[in-house]
C-alpha cells in the first residue's frame, strides 16, 4: 500500500513535469536535448548501474547512431524510421564486436579497452571526410515528416522525442525488473558467485552491453535530427565522459537517477555557458562536490528525504 502510494505520486509528478518541461526551459530545443541525453543515460545505467561495467566507449554508439541517421537522411532516403533503424542495426553489430573483445577483461582493463575503441572510432570519423565530413561534421540533416507529423516544429519534435523516451523508460524498466535484470544485479554484486551457480556471465554481460548501446544509438539518431548536424564530437571521449557524469550525478542503479542527472547536466551546460566563459570549471566543481557528499547520487538522496517526510506526515496527520 505504501509502495503503491509512492509510485502513483512519483508517476503523476513525472508526467506533469514532462508535459510542461518545454514551457519551463528557455527554448523548446533545450527540452528536446534534455530528453535525448536522458535516453542515452538510461541505457548507460543498464550497463553501469545494474551490471557494474564502466564503459568509456559509449560515445561510439551515440556517434554511430547520429552519423548513420544523418547519412541515410541526407544521401539515401528521407525517412526517419529507416534512418533510425539503420543506426540501431549498425550499433547492434558494432556493439557485439566491441563487447566480445572487451568483456573478457575486468575492472580497469575493461575501461581502458572501451576507451581505446572510442578513440579508434573517433579517428575513423575524423579521417573519413568523404562520408562524415571529418572535423567539419555532417551538415544539412533534414527533419523529415514522420507520417502526417511535421517534425520541423520544435514543440512537435519535443513530443515526438517524448514518446520515444517514454517507450525507452518502459523497456528499460521491464529489463531491469525481469529475471534477466536480476541476473545483471547478481553479476554486479559478485560475478564469481553468479558463475559458480551456473550463469554464463560473459553472455549476460555481452547482452547488457548491446542493449545499452542500442539506447545510445537511438539517442544519437534523435540528436542528429534535432541539431540538423552531426559534429565529430559525438564520437569523442568527451561524450563518453558526459554520460558517466550524468549517471553518477543522478544516481546509478535507479533508472530515474541517470535520467534526471542527464537532464540536469544538459540544462546546467546551457545555463552556465550563457553566463560564464569557464563554465566547464563550475560544472566540474559541482560534480566533484556531489560525489564527495552524496556518493549514491543527488536524486536518490533527495527523493529518500521527501519520502520520509511524506510518510511521517501520513503517520501523524496532526504534526506541525
Amino acid at each position: 500500500m505504501k509502495r503503491n502510494f509512492y509510485k502513483g505520486l512519483f508517476f503523476t509528478a513525472a508526467a506533469a513535469f514532462l508535459i510542461v518541461l518545454p514551457f519551463l526551459t528557455p527554448t523548446y530545443s533545450l527540452a528536446t536535448e534534455m530528453l535525448i541525453f536522458a535516453i542515452f543515460a538510461l541505457g548507460f545505467d543498464i550497463l553501469f548501474g545494474y551490471t557494474g561495467l564502466l564503459s568509456f566507449g559509449h560515445a561510439i554508439f551515440f556517434g554511430l547512431g547520429a552519423y548513420a541517421t544523418g547519412i541515410v537522411l541526407v544521401r539515401v532516403i528521407p525517412s526517419l524510421f529507416v534512418a533510425l533503424a539503420v543506426g540501431i542495426a549498425l550499433s547492434l553489430v558494432i556493439s557485439y564486436v566491441v563487447a566480445f573483445l572487451s568483456i573478457q577483461k575486468r575492472g580497469i582493463y575493461f575501461v581502458m579497452i572501451t576507451l581505446a575503441f572510442c578513440q579508434m572510432f573517433y579517428f575513423i570519423g575524423f579521417k573519413w571526410t568523404s562520408l562524415t565530413g571529418g572535423d567539419n561534421g555532417l551538415h544539412g540533416v533534414p527533419r523529415t515528416s514522420f507520417g502526417p507529423v511535421d517534425l520541423n516544429s520544435e514543440i512537435t519534435l519535443y513530443f515526438y522525442v517524448l514518446i520515444l523516451f517514454l517507450l525507452s523508460v518502459f523497456i528499460a524498466y521491464r529489463i531491469v525488473n525481469s529475471p534477466f535484470g536480476r541476473v545483471l544485479k547478481a553479476l554486479k554484486d559478485n560475478e564469481d558467485r553468479a558463475r559458480s551457480v551456473g550463469y554464463d556471465t560473459t553472455t549476460f554481460k555481452t547482452a547488457a552491453f548491446v542493449i545499452s548501446a542500442l539506447f545510445g544509438s537511438l539517442a544519437g539518431g534523435l540528436y542528429a535530427v534535432h541539431s540538423n548536424f552531426v559534429p565529430i564530437d559525438t564520437l569523442s571521449i568527451n561524450t563518453s565522459g558526459d554520460v558517466v557524469i550524468m549517471a553518477l550525478l543522478g544516481g546509478i542503479g535507479t533508472l530515474y537517477g541517470p535520467v534526471l542527472g542527464a537532464m540536469l547536466v544538459v540544462y546546467l551546460k546551457n545555463l552556465l555557458s550563457n553566463w560564464l566563459g569557464n563554465w566547464h570549471l563550475v560544472l566540474g566543481g559541482i560534480f566533484i562536490l556531489s560525489v564527495l557528499t552524496v556518493r549514491q547520487g543527488i536524486f536518490p538522496v533527495l527523493f529518500g528525504k521527501v519520502r520520509e517526510k511524506l510518510w511521517s506526515q501520513k503517520q501523524d496527520p496532526g504534526q506541525g
